[in-house]
């Protein structure tokens, strides 16, 4: 039997693909914290945005992958969503002009 670790269920993983981005979840870093426990696999899905419209389409898929693997008895999807940051604003030019 092949060994379960988190490289085999990133290998899994690369067959879950965003339908909108075109590729897959873990060539797009949205695989996190993956954590195996003898037969249980647990990882995040860590989506750009908490109101994804594939986030419902994504879980099940994963689910279905990575507990086809052989060893796996149980696979947990934590979904979860990290908003990127907006740079801080800068000055604007007609606020730092002398003349204005």
């Amino acid at each position: 039997m092949p060994n379960l670790d988190a490289d085999a269920v990133l290998e899994a993983l690369r067959a879950v693909q965003d339908p909108d981005l075109h590729r897959d979840i873990v060539t797009l870093g949205f695989v996190k914290d993956i954590r195996i426990a003898g037969g249980e696999v647990s990882f995040q899905v860590e989506l750009t945005t908490p109101v994804c419209p594939v986030k419902d389409l994504l879980k099940p898929q994963c689910e279905v992958v990575v507990g086809a693997l052989p060893g796996v008895e149980r696979a947990e999807v934590e979904m979860s969503a990290r908003v990127r940051e907006l740079e801080p604003t800068r000055k604007r030019w007609w606020r730092s002009c002398a003349a204005c």
